[in-house]
């Protein structure tokens, strides 16, 4: 081998490194680009009778500087870091709603119950009346406000979703296609073809969580969620989207098999489609759901409450707040059917549930809690929801959702804006018996309390009054007489009898008389203090006039302390508190794991850029010392030619 070859062997390796280097320089901003390195081998030697001579070098190879370990680790890192990021926003956007000062549900709940402390301060005030209704109707406006802010987040992620899946399309795609390039290639090695291939892998991660595994020829297979082949070899699947059959406000994610479309949304995970679908399922629809609660419970207890007072008509008061209905999504195709109602607004927890039937039983099972029971056929009561299951042609496979409180704060709304129909007043009014001119009859020390009625059973009374004619037997056999309207003292016989021991000192300080005595008559109750003479007489009759009574307005004001909801374990505000708390508790977890999850993201990619940047300093001087030995190699052949000039010379001579 001469020494002109050995020279223009060093000049062809070292331009290659050149451009290399230069290739490398030139990329050093392109995303996902892995720096190139040339690996140099020396030449056969010849043999000669010194030994054997070198005869030059070869560039043997162009090689990325890539770690398939780190970068497989930081896809996953990636991934998780995308799901929490958008579990995260998610959450946070629903957090500054649901907890906004001004904004929020709690600061109207409030101004609500204030003005009915107005009204019940002055139950006859038309202003005050009328701030009552103000304030109810910014009750609904705002419940409703809620309920479309809810709507409209599942709305971004459904149309989130819808983009995304369409981005995952168009990726497999484009892996597909690499992977054909990369196998034509296959035996040499096409980094560049490589780093896009790579780069289009981890866009793909950012997306949903996805597994890696190339062949032997180079080509890349590509399963997401829990195992769904998205690329394999050349082929690219299909992803698509489609409204839930079991919740139309829902958008299903579902894969085009050769046998036809799968739904696969809950095999989905990682990336920023899991951390949606979480968010959805995990925090948006349980506050959706526990905001109804509230709704209800107000609408429950308010309604309730005015229904048994009389209003400034005199009119047995009328509901005053729409409320939600059960909603039932029964899955195409069942054989069986039930239906939902409401039985008790107390005993309700805020969860929807999953119906299912297996081919021997109905299985009812707590989307939140996961707790699960069996049902029966026909009329089912559980968690304060009525389910009536009509079995007849039922199927292995049935399934209905429930979401008892879903639909609660749309349908929350104000049912009249008359403010004479607001019932301040109690249907009732006792009094001690008096004469022609209004004097007392009564001589004894005895006072009664003004009833309250639990019902609107008989009431208002027809027919005459609620007698109470005390009989005094001097003991425990002492009590009132009860005549019940249409009887007459003295001519019929009592009704009923309430024993009252005047001689006991426990007795006459104040004996409660229960509910339960009066079940015809709206379960009045009362209290009875201080000693009767006999013939002692207290009259109940309906509160004509009662104007300025204000016993069924302080009634709906103590709606707000009374624990109501959740099985009688928390009022209306610490329902909302409860509920505010859970998604700020949950906010704050998922703005921790991100924080970290970051953390951990950015020393991976610190890694991977320690294997695969490029490093501009050292690129420099790769330059200078690759450009040095191309001049050097250029004098190795100048002197080879100088040699071959020389010899030239001698022979001509």
């Amino acid at each position: 081998m001469s020494l002109q070859s050995i020279g223009v062997s060093g000049l062809v390796a070292t331009r290659l490194a050149l451009d290399t280097t230069g290739h490398n320089i030139a990329n050093v901003n392109t995303d996902g680009y892995s720096r190139q390195r040339i690996d140099f081998a020396t030449r056969l030697p010849s043999q000669s009778a010194v030994g054997f001579i070198g005869s030059g070098v070869d560039a043997s190879e162009v090689r990325r500087q890539y770690d398939d370990f780190i970068a497989g680790q930081m896809r996953a890192s990636s991934s998780v870091a995308s799901e929490l990021q958008a579990y995260f926003e998610g959450a946070k956007q629903l957090d500054d709603l649901v907890a906004n000062a001004d904004a929020g549900l709690q600061p109207v709940i409030q101004n609500f119950f204030n003005a009915l402390q107005g009204m019940a301060d002055d139950p006859a005030s038309i202003p005050a009346r009328q701030l009552v209704l103000t304030e109810a109707a910014s009750l609904a406006d705002r419940f409703q406000y809620f309920d479309q802010q809810f709507e409209s987040m599942r709305n971004q992620i459904n149309n989130q979703i819808g983009y995304n899946i369409g981005q995952i399309n168009r990726i497999a795609e484009g892996i597909a296609e690499i992977n054909a390039d990369i196998k034509i290639a296959y035996g040499s090695t096409p980094n560049d073809l490589l780093d896009k291939r790579d780069q289009l892998v981890n866009e793909l991660a950012e997306l949903v969580d996805i597994q890696v595994l190339e062949q032997t020829d180079g080509a890349y297979n590509v399963f997401i969620g829990k195992g769904q082949p998205l690329v394999m070899d050349t082929d690219a699947s299909t992803l698509g989207t489609q409204p839930s059959t079991m919740d139309p406000s829902h958008l299903e994610i579902t894969f085009d098999f050769a046998f036809g479309t799968q739904v696969v949304t809950d095999q989905m995970s990682g990336g920023e489609i899991g951390g949606m679908l979480r968010f959805r399922d995990e925090i948006l629809d349980p506050t959706q759901n526990r905001v109804g609660l509230v709704a209800l419970g107000i609408a429950e207890e308010i309604n309730s409450q005015n229904q048994l007072g009389l209003d400034l008509q005199g009119l047995t008061g009328t509901a005053m707040f729409g409320m939600g209905t059960v909603e039932v999504f029964p899955r195409p195709g069942n054989g069986s059917s039930i239906t939902a109602t409401i039985n008790d607004v107390g005993s309700l927890t805020g969860d929807a549930y999953e119906l299912t039937y297996d081919g021997a039983d109905f299985t009812l099972r707590n989307l939140n809690s996961g707790v699960t029971q069996v049902l029966a056929a026909g009329l089912n009561t559980v968690d304060g929801v009525d389910i009536d299951i009509n079995a007849v042609g039922a199927a292995a496979g049935d399934t209905f959702i429930i979401q008892p409180t879903r639909n609660a704060a749309h349908n929350f709304s104000l049912l009249f804006d008359d403010v004479e129909r607001l019932a301040a007043a109690s249907p009732l009014r006792v009094g001690p018996a008096v004469d022609a001119n209004g004097n007392p009859l009564n001589t004894g020390s005895a006072t009664i309390t003004q009833p309250a009625n639990t019902s609107m059973t008989g009431l208002p009374l027809a027919g005459g009054t609620i007698q109470l004619v005390y009989d005094d037997q001097g003991g425990p056999t002492s009590g009132f007489e009860v005549y019940y309207p249409g009887s007459v003292p003295g001519v019929d016989p009592f009704d009923d009898f309430i024993t009252y021991d005047d001689l006991n000192t426990a007795t006459v300080a104040g004996t409660q008389v229960p509910g339960t005595t009066f079940p015809l008559y709206g379960d009045i109750s009362f209290t009875i203090s201080g000693v009767p003479d006999d013939g002692d007489t207290f009259i109940i009759g309906n509160n004509t006039s009662g104007t300025g009574d204000n016993r069924n307005a302080l009634g709906l004001v103590s709606v707000q302390s009374q624990s109501v909801l959740l099985g009688g374990t928390s009022t209306i505000d610490e329902s909302y508190v409860s509920m505010v708390s859970d998604v700020g508790s949950r906010t704050r977890h998922a703005e921790l794991n991100l924080s970290a999850q970051e953390s951990l993201l950015t020393r991976t990619k610190e890694a991977m850029a320690e294997v695969s940047g490029v490093n501009l300093d050292e690129e420099a001087g790769r330059l200078i010392q690759y450009q040095q030995a191309y001049q050097a190699s250029a004098q190795v052949i100048s002197v080879a030619s100088t040699l071959f000039d020389t010899l030239l010379g001698a022979v001509r001579r």
